[in-house]
């Protein structure tokens, strides 16, 4: 039977989502693939304790630079659409409009494909006659049906499969740390060879890595309209959440680091079954990368329930892609969410888990930066309302944001031109499909 709705809420007026859900979104977009998948492609090339945390930590400072910026930024434009509303806003609608093309196809769809992709790897492992790509497709179907009634119902999805993932990760955290692991990695600080590591290119490319790992720490500017008091909420959801998975990240990959030899970790996908297999033996890494994919749902649903509503605001600005705007009475855009769900499918069928994440990565963190170097545009404009959340110790955040997403870009482009360029490419095609677009909506 359905509830009843809350004093104030009518069955027309779908409910507001509050922090816990949204912050709840904001970490388990974070949480997911990247973190479980990133440290077996770093330890071939990174080969040290220090520069491997060093990797993660900046990672969490360049989240939380960003989210404080992104909140200065929902608060000036309190409207659901994320990167779409802002360069749109701040910019030109054909950034606005290269910014939404890109967050479908390669902020949202390619991400819920890789992280179903390392939820049919994790199950695989567990048991070895599933198919990968047929378990990732399933749950790509059952997370969207899950996702097309309510908002109400994909808040409460969100926020159980969040749940369950944090306590199998803090659970996992704490077995590695009490029980002794084979790790031989070097955790004593050498200045010099750790400099040396670090300013190669190979550690740019791993930080890349590391950005996908975080990214989503955004997430909850996507759906800024379907938040209650938005202004008070997606700060603590942005700032709150960036900070829980930079912790969480360091133990965690301290923890892997820990449990098992490197040259069992190099190369590997799915290194939480190396890492529990190393401590446990082969059943228990099992019964361990059968939990860890069903944690992964949480990302798989985090992306499924924030990318269309990318969709919504184009289609709320562009009549091409009006049909995508309809919501049902829960409040769920069902055409947007079918749409992601479909090409998320797509990249599940025919993409390569490694090529889709360095391709989808290097145009992600270029969007990122024009939209955080959009805030001093935003200041003086004087968009924020008088008494609106203000990026603290201003203008440092969004400076540290600039640098280190520059770098990271500059270092991808020496060791990895092809997968970089492609994304910069990318940027290129979708900004210029947009003015035959317009003048064709202007003639019709």
């Amino acid at each position: 039977m359905e509830s009843s709705p809350r004093m104030g809420e009518t069955r027309d007026e779908p409910a507001k989502v509050r922090w816990i859900p949204a912050t709840a979104l904001v970490v388990a977009s974070m949480v997911g693939t990247g973190v479980f998948t990133s440290l077996g492609y770093q330890v071939p090339e990174v080969s040290s304790g220090p520069a491997i945390l060093l990797l993660w930590l900046l990672g969490g400072l360049l989240s939380l630079c960003g989210a404080l910026t992104y909140a200065e930024l929902v608060a000036a434009i309190p409207r659901s659409g994320g990167e779409y509303r802002f360069l749109g806003v701040l910019y030109h609608p054909s950034l606005g409009w290269t910014a939404g093309l890109l967050s479908l196809v390669i902020g949202f769809a390619a991400p819920a494909a890789l992280a179903a992709l390392a939820l049919g790897s994790y199950a695989h492992r567990a048991f070895d006659f599933l198919p990968p790509r047929g378990i990732a497709a399933v749950a790509l179907v059952l997370v969207t049906l899950g996702h097309l009634r309510s908002v109400r119902l994909s808040a409460g999805l969100q926020t159980a499969t969040t749940l369950l993932k944090l306590a199998l990760i803090v659970g996992f955290i704490i077995a590695a740390m009490v029980t002794p692991g084979r790790g031989d990695i070097r955790w004593a600080p050498d200045p010099a060879v750790d400099l040396k590591l670090i300013f190669q290119p190979a550690f740019g490319v791993s930080l890349l890595f590391v950005f996908y790992a975080y990214s989503g720490w955004n997430a909850a500017v996507y759906i800024a309209e379907e938040v209650e008091r938005p202004g008070r909420t997606l700060v603590i959801a942005l700032m709150g959440g960036s900070l829980i998975v930079t912790v969480l990240y360091l133990l965690l990959n301290a923890a892997f680091l820990k449990a098992a030899p490197m040259g069992e970790l190099a190369g590997v996908v799915e290194v939480g079954h190396v890492a529990a297999r190393s401590l446990y033996g082969e059943n228990a890494a099992a019964v361990f990368s059968l939990l860890l994919s069903a944690g992964l749902v949480a990302s798989v649903s985090a992306l499924l329930w924030a990318g269309p509503r990318v969709l919504v605001a184009m289609g709320s600005d562009i009549p091409a892609f009006g049909f995508l705007s309809h919501s049902n009475g829960g409040g769920v855009p069902v055409r947007a969410t079918l749409c992601v769900a479909v090409l998320a499918l797509g990249f599940v069928g025919f993409g390569d888990f490694g090529g889709i994440l360095t391709y989808t990565q290097s145009g992600l963190t270029l969007c990122s930066l024009i939209t955080v170097a959009g805030v001093f545009r935003a200041r003086g404009l004087k968009l924020a309302p008088e008494g609106s959340f203000r990026c603290p110790w201003y203008p440092l955040p969004p400076l540290v944001f600039l640098i280190m997403s520059l770098a990271a870009l500059v270092w991808s482009f020496v060791g990895s031109p092809v997968a970089t360029a492609a994304g910069f490419g990318t940027w290129l095609i979708a900004w210029f499909l947009y003015f035959p677009l317009t003048r064709l909506r202007s003639r019709l």
